[in-house]
């Protein structure tokens, strides 16, 4: 069988035998879940409603590296702010701050243009900025970005995704990660390696459940307005009002979109992702974590991902770097990689250790705009093309390999009976 995927800014033809091949898990037709434009207009209205007793508002809206369509939302919005004093902060969590071509296009050129001096992107190092919130019962010192105290109202808009970790994104996470404090942010991260730290799980998840807290500890109202995206980033599903019911309609509407039941594991998982998700090495991570449930034992994952920024994050690349074999990292602390012993932990051994859990049964190719080198200290091996990366693993597992191609990666979550 021939299938066309990309690879960096071209399409290149692969060619898998047909006895090898499983099926191509293509992301679920993106039907509404309901009125989409009405509900829109709906939770506007009412968040236009919550507006009229507020003089001060704060929005909070997502960085680059998620495809939320903030800028209709906002442009809905706009009427109502106008005799508002109105902040807009960036939930920008550890990524770096986003480009004026980037803050475009979260934000839309017209909203950008009225608000341009209001507009901040939350930067999770500058301690002066933070306030302490209060403690989360799995130890978690919180502390938010002081714009939090300056409103009468925030409004958060958010899209919920699967996140490998935290179960989804959206909700709870414009504040923790989305602005909070370094320091809070890793302490949280720590917990990733629990055995319910994983896409759709909430129930149990120590991530999740330490996020949720801290969310609490908020001293202003919140409107919340969570959209579900499909493959093609339009809303499937959009609600609306208190932050925790919103974002618990969201995330079921959210497993109807991107859950894919499949029926056996494969022994190769080609992943290929695609905008905004395929924005550098660090967050393409997620292909593999993604369809990890779906990986036999032992088992061959390639990603394939352009990485236009690069690596991103690189704290993960250096815990690896410290590591002879990629179980080392389990061994280590989670703060292994301070030179003094009272400073900051550094972010990154949550992703290093994720990985090191999926190397002790898989290995892990890749075909990604980055450095061979940066690629192997991730103990990972790099290929050029995905028919190399393809053609090496099935040499590796043997002429019986039984293989899934998924060409969105960012949109499919793979899913067995339970």
């Amino acid at each position: 069988m021939r299938i066309e995927l990309p690879n960096r800014d071209a399409l290149e033809t692969v060619e898998i035998p047909r006895r090898n091949l499983i099926a191509v898990l293509r992301p679920v037709d993106p039907k509404p879940i309901h009125d989409v434009e009405r509900e829109t207009a709906e939770g506007c209205r009412a968040a236009r409603e919550a507006c009229r007793s507020a003089r001060r508002v704060l929005i909070l809206v997502n960085d680059y590296t998620r495809p939320t369509p903030n800028a209709p939302i906002l442009a809905t919005l706009e009427p109502a702010l106008e005799d508002k004093d109105v902040r807009v902060l960036i939930c920008a969590g550890t990524h770096r701050a986003p480009t004026g071509e980037e803050m475009e296009r979260v934000l839309g050129r017209d909203f950008l243009a009225w608000h341009r001096g209001s507009v901040r992107a939350h930067d999770a190092q500058d301690r002066a900025r933070m306030f302490f919130a209060g403690k989360t019962r799995f130890g978690n010192e919180v502390r938010f970005n002081r714009d939090l105290l300056w409103p009468d109202l925030i409004i958060a808009v958010n899209s919920v995704e699967p996140h490998y970790f935290a179960g989804y994104t959206g909700g709870r996470k414009s504040f923790l990660p989305g602005v909070a404090a370094y320091e809070t942010i890793c302490h949280n991260h720590e917990m990733v390696t629990h055995d319910r730290s994983r896409p759709f799980g909430l129930e149990g998840n120590p991530v999740h459940e330490d996020m949720e807290e801290a969310a609490k500890m908020l001293l202003r109202p919140v409107f919340s307005i969570q959209l579900v995206l499909g493959h093609d980033h339009r809303p499937c599903s959009v609600r609306f009002g208190g932050l925790e019911k919103s974002f618990a309609q969201a995330a079921q509407d959210c497993r109807v979109v991107y859950a894919l039941p499949i029926e056996e594991k494969a022994d190769i998982i080609l992943s290929v992702l695609l905008p905004p998700y395929h924005v550098n090495f660090y967050q393409s991570q997620r292909a593999v974590e993604f369809c990890r449930a779906a990986l036999a034992r032992p088992a061959v994952h390639i990603t394939v991902s352009a990485c236009p920024d690069g690596v991103g994050n690189d704290g993960f690349i250096e815990v690896f770097r410290r590591c002879a074999r990629p179980e080392d990292v389990l061994a280590m602390p989670s703060r292994p990689l301070s030179a003094n012993a009272g400073s900051a932990p550094r972010l990154g051994w949550h992703k290093s250790a994720r990985l090191a859990r999926i190397l002790e049964h898989a290995e892990l190719y890749t075909v990604v705009g980055v450095e061979d080198e940066v690629v192997r200290a991730a103990f990972m091996r790099p290929f050029r093309s995905i028919q190399a990366a393809l053609d090496a693993a099935l040499e590796r597992i043997g002429p019986a390999a039984r293989v899934y191609v998924i060409p969105d990666a960012g949109a499919v979550v793979p899913v067995l009976p339970d």
